[in-house]
């Protein structure tokens, strides 16, 4: 993985948010903190909009939220593990736990939107879906993460 898309500080442990727009709000905040959006709000509202759009929700307690929005400064990952499960709109109907989060530049969306495609793919190899959902450790989080070519 391209350690400036993704590393181990673009991980974050959540206990706060309860519910599906708490979340984008948990994620816009931690996305706008880490440099890689100008406007919190503005990515926060592309992430609702894609919501709209259909679910990003995966299976597993796992979604893939994103936004293609030119607020996006820089392409990025980020993982947020959320203590509480959060009602979504997933394909299997179940809350989700973790989710893959990514900022979408609007210039070279199409190379940005080929690692959420990698990413779903990943996610049916049942030991990183696992390991992304059980472990606790960043240093491992971010090894299994890495185990994605990109």
């Amino acid at each position: 993985m391209n350690a400036k898309v993704f590393n181990q500080t673009h991980i974050l442990f959540d206990d706060g948010a309860k519910t599906q727009e708490e979340a984008f709000r948990v994620i816009a905040n931690f996305a706008f903190e880490k440099g890689f959006v100008a406007s919190e709000e503005f990515y926060y509202e592309g992430l609702k909009a894609r919501e709209v759009e259909s679910t990003t929700g995966f299976k597993d307690q796992i979604a893939i939220p994103h936004s293609k929005h030119a607020t996006v400064l820089k392409p990025g990952l980020f993982l947020v593990k959320f203590s509480h499960a959060i009602p979504w709109k997933a394909l299997d109907s179940q809350p989700i736990k973790v989710a893959f989060a990514l900022t979408i530049p609007e210039e070279g969306a199409k190379e940005h939107l080929k690692l959420l495609s990698l990413i779903a793919r990943k996610l049916i190899d049942d030991e990183f879906r696992e390991g992304v959902l059980k472990e606790e450790s960043p240093e491992k989080i971010a090894d299994i993460v890495n185990q994605i070519d990109f």
